[in-house]
């Protein structure tokens, strides 16, 4: 399962970590600290396994002209599935961007600057205070709270029956709130009431919600994301299925 999606365009290129360490670094002045990318990402990379969480997959984009840089870090954390949480990151060494750090079970980063995910874990001026290594470490204990938290209500979603009665409700609520496109409701009915693949099976409100998210692959990326988190909050701060 991938949970974060890095776009790129025309004023930016697909490029490896081993490409980022070629990368030139201006210099820095008495208010201002640059931070070259290869050492942000390695710095990124060494307290994430200091916490046991390891980078599965990474993608990065890079501005022509090498001072922006744009990346997608799918991570395995504890015993979760591959690629189910996401880090996202932004940053530019020509004042005109923060490091940034977001994090969830769902990111977006695009060179457009788009810039979405549950929580932003780290937003942090290059100024010549900065302390790369204590802002990830802090930064990424943010993402342990509210990933655990993400996790505990994935698990109650799953021990949650729902009677049928109960899913068509929140059926209809969900589409007519306008989360989901109405074209989406049958397509979301047929997938939690006759299920064809095991996830979908049991009658919780995990499969539910699964139900959802399936069909919201058939959304463009940029309302896809907006959507899914809409449907995450749904569930898990309204959570329109009563006990």
């Amino acid at each position: 399962m991938e949970s974060g999606t890095l776009l790129s365009h025309v004023d930016t290129d697909l490029v490896t970590r081993e490409q980022l360490a070629l990368v030139q670094t201006p210099a820095a002045t008495r208010s201002f600290k640059p931070v070259p990318h290869i050492e942000l990402i390695d710095t990124l990379e060494h307290v994430l396994k200091l916490n046991q969480i390891t980078i599965r997959r990474e993608q990065f984009a890079l501005r022509r002209d090498g001072l922006t840089l744009f990346g997608v870090l799918q991570l395995q954390y504890q015993d979760t599935p591959d690629g189910m949480a996401a880090l996202g990151l932004r940053t530019s060494n020509n004042r005109q961007m923060s490091i940034q750090l977001c994090a969830g079970l769902n990111v977006l980063i695009c060179d457009n600057m788009v810039f979405r995910g549950d929580l932003i874990a780290l937003n942090r001026k290059h100024t010549s205070g900065l302390h790369l290594r204590t802002e990830i470490n802090h930064a990424v204990l943010r993402f342990q709270d509210h990933f655990g938290r993400l996790t505990g209500e994935i698990e109650n979603l799953k021990e949650k029956l729902v009677s049928d009665t109960d899913a068509k409700a929140v059926l209809h609520d969900v589409f007519v709130k306008g989360i989901l496109p109405i074209r989406l409701l049958p397509e979301a009915s047929n997938l939690y009431f006759e299920p064809f693949v095991d996830e979908f099976k049991p009658r919780t409100a995990w499969s539910l919600h699964n139900a959802f998210t399936a069909v919201a692959k058939e959304m463009p990326i940029t309302t896809r994301m907006p959507a899914i988190q809409e449907l995450g909050r749904y569930f898990g701060m309204t959570n329109g299925i009563q006990d």
